[in-house]
């Protein structure tokens, strides 16, 4: 049996503006996907997904050799399915020649935003030996900073320099990060959707997107946490702009402290920095899922 294990994803910053060239700062997640293979008598890939409570929710029987699909509960994840293995087999013409026995494995909330797909997408990698910001290209799309939190266990900064990944490890180990936590919103934001939806915006500068980029060094070299709020505030303050969307914290004005959207705007989590009793604050007004930042990041 062979054992592939990634981990899931926060962007802290640069959010919308790495596609067009600022950098980005990814922090991993101590949750991930693991998935596991092994050798199938039967000329079938027989493929099963299980949650974080250990309930399978999607499952698959394919054709080996035409990846028909014999048997599945949900369709369309299965044609996705299809794509991404059709995909393996383009970059490795030796992928999956005889039948395989599946098992996927999450330990966080499918609907999180956690990077359900980009941990797939990197096992899936690592299993067909072929490049995985390839593969997401011809899949799912976006920068590739997920792949890059999927294959690194301290956080990252991210850039695209001429469609060329490059991705930098960085220590990220602040006095303050007691202070940090991250919100779920309660809804998950479609990745594929934002970044369709962000292509009609005119307003990202070269200007903005050199500001952005000097926002998230910002971000990572604060020596105290009102240096880091000031540097959060602003980055809200110039996407918030772009978006022409109100900020996260217009919802919740009496918060003693300060927030950022992670990722998407309008989904998922959400950065606070603030008093220690922010979680007992999100949770009095039932956003109930809610970690420190040391029990959540690597």
């Amino acid at each position: 049996m062979k054992s592939f294990y990634s981990n899931g994803k926060v962007l802290l910053s640069g959010e919308y503006t790495v596609l067009s060239g600022s950098i980005a700062v990814g922090l991993p997640t101590k949750m991930g996907q693991e998935m596991l293979v092994e050798n199938n008598l039967s000329k079938t890939i027989v493929w099963s997904s299980y949650n974080k409570d250990l309930v399978k929710w999607f499952e698959c029987v394919l054709d080996v050799k035409s990846l028909e699909i014999i048997k599945t509960n949900d369709k369309k994840i299965c044609l996705r399915l299809v794509k991404i293995l059709e995909q393996c087999r383009f970059f490795n013409p030796n992928f999956l020649k005889s039948g395989k026995k599946i098992i996927t494995n999450l330990n966080f909330d499918q609907h999180w935003g956690l990077g359900t797909s980009s941990t797939l997408i990197n096992n899936i990698s690592r299993w067909a030996k072929i490049n995985p910001y390839a593969l997401l290209k011809k899949t799912f799309g976006g920068s590739g900073y997920d792949i890059a939190c999927a294959q690194n266990n301290t956080p990252i900064i991210f850039s695209l320099r001429s469609g060329k990944e490059n991705v930098i490890p960085v220590d990220f180990n602040p006095d303050f990060k007691k202070n940090l936590f991250f919100i779920y919103q309660n809804k998950k934001q479609n990745t594929l959707d934002s970044i369709k939806g962000f292509e009609d915006k005119k307003l990202l500068t070269k200007s903005i997107i050199k500001d952005i980029s000097k926002i998230c060094k910002s971000l990572i070299l604060a020596k105290s946490l009102d240096e880091f709020r000031e540097s959060m505030e602003l980055h809200e303050k110039i996407i918030s702009y772009v978006l022409k969307t109100n900020p996260i914290k217009n919802n919740f004005k009496d918060y003693n402290g300060s927030l950022k959207s992670l990722g998407a705007w309008g989904g998922d989590f959400f950065l606070a920095a603030g008093p220690d009793d922010t979680l007992d604050y999100f949770k009095k007004r039932n956003f109930k899922i809610g970690y420190r930042y040391e029990d959540f990041i690597l």
